[in-house]
């Protein structure tokens, strides 16, 4: 004889142990760790890539812009006009430059670019206590009279050291060059070769600071 009852299937409802929860959010936390790890070290990566690259292009700027007004060095009367001497900021000496180019930078309607001017690039704390490379740029008739140390543009930030040697035509090198001397190899004369040696503070790596260093002929003789 057949039963009317309905037949009952009992199903499981065991839910998750404590021990599968604890191995799951285990997993979850490896996976999540990886890619955490993953993205910090390609935002490390992109950050460094950037300053690098913030870097080079101020520096190469800031050479180019030197040597192409060491190249417009121009006579004034029958001499050149070029001096360079040490400045002390703080306990470390930067190298200074001013001479007498046809390199003008024109801001003003009545000049045009490539007017004679004084020309100097030099060193200078800012307000913030960082170091920056300054540009002076004076137009006139004649060379400035005076050393220009204040005023200028900033053309380089976090500036570490500025060297400067030069070079004349027996190949003999010196740490300062003036045409105002005595000097029978300098006076009235420009250096034939110009090397530069511009380094940038690294704030990441103080041990490693960015260095670049460029050399400018100047074909041009008494």
């Amino acid at each position: 004889m057949m039963s009317d009852r309905p037949s009952v299937h009992y199903q499981d409802s065991r839910g998750f142990t404590l021990l599968e929860i604890l191995i799951a959010i285990f997993i979850l936390g490896i996976v999540l760790s990886t890619i955490y790890a993953a993205y910090s070290g390609t935002l490390t990566v992109v950050r460094e890539l950037d300053d690098d690259s913030r870097a080079y292009a101020m520096a190469r700027i800031t050479l180019d812009k030197m040597s192409g007004d060491l190249s417009s060095l121009q006579r004034f009367g029958d001499a050149f006009v070029l001096q360079s001497e040490k400045r002390r900021i703080g306990n470390r000496e930067f190298g200074s430059i001013s001479f007498w180019s046809a390199a003008h930078l024109a801001f003003e309607e009545e000049l045009l670019s490539g007017y004679p001017a004084s020309i100097a690039y030099f060193v200078r704390e800012d307000k913030d206590g960082g170091l920056s490379l300054r540009r002076s740029d004076v137009a006139g008739a004649e060379p400035a009279k005076d050393k220009q140390t204040g005023g200028g543009i900033i053309i380089c930030e976090n500036v570490q050291a500025l060297n400067l040697i030069f070079y004349d035509e027996g190949g003999q090198y010196y740490d300062s060059w003036d045409t105002a001397s005595s000097s029978a190899s300098q006076k009235g004369k420009p250096p034939v070769l110009v090397q530069i040696e511009l380094i940038l503070k690294n704030a990441r790596d103080a041990e490693k600071p960015y260095k670049f260093i460029t050399r400018v002929f100047l074909p041009v003789r008494k």
